[in-house]
């Protein structure tokens, strides 16, 4: 027995319209992904949304042609170029959450999975108005007095990168936007940046794999916000 651990949401009738849909989905996607617990399955690792306009036009689909190896495949009907149109990220965000929904309750009836467990995502997610917000990377200061977080909030067109200070009792010192990337599909991010580590209690680096990007903090927390020392330099190979 296998752990489902992603879910990818599928056009099949063109490959144009699956990377800009997949693109546009994939925050929620991801964040529904990153809340599964431990679900068996026979043999899969993962669960293959096909986004089809009718469920009539299932059989015609050659799954060994499409699906993706070693994910199961189930069949949502979507209207893909109308949830494109759309011109409200939220919106967009809402109508990506019922077609996974959909698509991993049916997967539930296949594996019999607890639906009270995708449930309880469901609205997690909706709780969190659909923000997706998650740590790529951290690491405590040598001192221990500080945490440094590389964050990521996952947005329809983009994933934003923060870094965030906090103290050891949780309160944030600052956080600050490093960088936006236009490429929506996470594991190519965490592929490209794997490097965080503290020079010293005050300064942080953290960079990409091939350490060709390089971002620097250098920080002194005062007892009053306003009197924060707060710099950030940028080394771009």
């Amino acid at each position: 027995m296998t752990i489902i651990k992603d879910i990818q949401l599928y056009v099949p009738k063109d490959k144009e319209l699956n990377w800009r849909f997949f693109n546009e989905t994939r925050a929620i996607v991801s964040f529904y992904s990153r809340l599964l617990p431990k679900l068996h399955a026979k043999e899969d690792k993962g669960i293959q949304i096909y986004c089809i306009e009718s469920l009539e036009l299932e059989k015609q689909f050659d799954t060994i042609a499409h699906i993706i190896f070693d994910y199961f495949p189930v069949y949502v009907e979507t209207d893909v170029e109308a949830l494109l149109a759309l011109t409200s990220d939220s919106e967009k965000k809402k109508r990506t959450l019922e077609i996974v929904h959909e698509g991993m309750k049916k997967a539930a009836q296949e594996f019999n999975w607890d639906l009270h467990v995708l449930e309880d995502i469901y609205n997690t997610i909706k709780q969190a108005e659909y923000e997706n917000i998650y740590p790529l990377l951290k690491k405590s200061s040598p001192n221990k007095k500080y945490v440094c977080n590389i964050m990521c909030h996952h947005e329809v067109s983009s994933i934003d990168v923060y870094v965030e200070i906090k103290k050891r009792n949780g309160k944030v010192v600052n956080k600050e936007k490093l960088f936006s990337v236009e490429n929506t599909d996470e594991q190519d991010l965490f592929s490209d940046y794997g490097i965080l580590q503290w020079k010293l209690n005050h300064k942080v680096e953290f960079a990409d794999k091939d350490y060709k990007k390089v971002y620097r903090l250098i920080f002194l927390g005062k007892d009053k916000p306003e009197d924060l020392v707060w710099k950030i330099e940028r080394d771009l190979f």
